[in-house]
């Protein structure tokens, strides 16, 4: 029997160990624990004089950790540490001897281990190697530790399992131009709008009437901030800054965003968010791709299907307006439309028979989200008199609640980021809920407030 055999080396260690003499008790311990390897008695005996023969100026070698083990993290050395305090713990059977010896072994090792974890959490981190690799069903690159190469692992944006092959990593951001504010975009867009207007009509101009019609439009924003009607164009909200929602710090990968669009810089144009570079303003860089609208891909319809198409580049958070609620509904298929509590404009009837050819809206609160069998409910919003974009409920009359039906989806023209406004006991506001717009997301002429003459 195995027990029988390892009886007499055990009990020459253990004689060994009440002398004092430590070498020899580790050799017959560990010839007892090769005869009987099940044996409690004979392992506690041969760890316990190992830890107590280690160098005591040497941490590892207390907490007998090979000199060159690979895996040196302090969770592995922790690990490490608590198995070794189990070992170490006598039964009620051990002699006064083994029983002290283990005890001394136990506090040597705890020493070591407060020592070793010290250093440890001194030392400056570690930066292991990373590779680049693209998941092959999103084709979205990512970022893992080198040891990761050849590794079948899981895309932390579509949850697909791939194979971890390594690619080039993507360029560094360039340095671009400074970002421009929302005005300066819109006017940028204006621009851009008549000069391909006027191309049209007139090919054969020189780029001195584009000097000539850049001149005009700047004229025109300055007779607008000039009128002499008794009110004053304001882009600034009353109360909420909601240019803080659209920071370079809001912007997450697999975010879908709304976009200005470049006929009336309304947030029709939805994008996917691939990567994004903060850089400080001049430096910021984000790879989006468009939403396109199914089945035929129709531009400015800003409620339906719509699947992932061309990707491009920008170097500026002005041309985002909002975080887009959306439905993903396959791997590179989004479904957007009114939830509950959000704030739309409606495209309106030319009522007054202008002919200034701007687009004329009204605006909504959802009171239920949309589903394609009840359609929604909301009530009518209307601009509260002496604010930029505080609006309230029209609580009166046909209009107090009204239903969206699935045909009448074609009313919607964009959502508008709003916030309900708390109000104080001195509130200058009418009762009820009321709400403030994003001033980015309305019309210039709608941003008037009359002076008081």
């Amino acid at each position: 029997m195995p027990a029988d055999a390892a009886a007499s080396p055990l009990a020459q260690a253990e004689a060994d160990l009440a002398a004092g003499r430590l070498r020899s008790a580790q050799k017959h311990a560990r010839r007892a624990a090769r005869l009987d390897p099940d044996s409690p008695a004979a392992s506690l005996l041969l760890t316990a004089t190992s830890v107590l023969l280690a160098d005591d100026d040497d941490p590892r070698a207390t907490l007998l950790l090979l000199p060159n083990a690979s895996d040196s993290s302090p969770s592995s050395i922790r690990r490490h540490y608590k198995s070794l305090s189990r070992s170490l713990r006598p039964s009620s059977s051990c002699s006064p001897a083994v029983s002290a010896a283990a005890k001394e072994a136990l506090r040597r090792a705890a020493e070591a281990y407060a020592s070793l974890k010290e250093d440890t959490e001194a030392a400056p981190p570690q930066t292991l190697p990373t590779f680049w690799t693209a998941c092959a069903g999103c084709r979205l690159l990512h970022e893992f530790d080198r040891q990761y190469v050849g590794f079948r692992l899981t895309c932390p944006s579509c949850r697909r399992k791939f194979l971890a092959s390594e690619v080039p990593p993507p360029p560094p951001p360039k340095a671009e131009e400074p970002e421009m504010t929302l005005a300066e975009l819109q006017l940028q867009l204006q621009l851009g709008k008549r000069k391909a207007r006027d191309h049209d009509n007139h090919k054969a101009k020189s780029s001195t009437d584009d000097d000539e019609e850049e001149e005009n439009v700047k004229m025109e924003v300055d007779e607008l901030d000039s009128d002499d009607s008794g009110q004053m164009a304001v882009e600034d909200s009353d109360f909420y800054n909601f240019d803080a929602d659209r920071g370079e710090r809001c912007f997450k990968r697999g975010q879908v965003w709304a976009l200005y669009g470049d006929d009336d810089g309304m947030p029709r144009h939805y994008a996917l968010v691939e990567t994004v570079s903060p850089g400080g303003g001049r430096h910021f860089r984000a790879q989006i791709r468009w939403l396109e609208l199914q089945p035929n891909g129709e531009e400015g319809k800003p409620c339906g299907d719509f699947k992932v198409g061309r990707a491009v580049t920008v170097h500026s958070v002005n041309v985002f307006s909002h975080l887009v609620a959306c439905e993903r509904v396959a791997r590179e298929a989004y479904r957007v439309y009114p939830r509950k509590g959000s704030v739309w404009a409606f495209h309106a009837d030319d009522k007054d028979g202008s002919d200034s050819g701007r687009c004329r809206y009204e605006f909504v609160v959802f009171l239920s989200g949309y589903s394609e069998l009840y359609g929604a409910s909301f009530g009518y919003l209307e601009k509260v008199q002496g604010f930029r974009s505080i609006f309230t409920r029209v609580d009166i009359g046909s209009h107090a609640v009204q239903s969206l039906q699935k045909g009448d989806v074609g009313v919607l023209s964009h959502q508008i980021p709003a916030r309900k406004v708390p109000k104080g006991d001195a509130s200058e506001l009418p009762p009820g809920d009321c709400w403030e717009l994003d001033p980015a997301s309305l019309p210039s002429e709608l941003l008037r407030i009359e002076l008081q003459k």
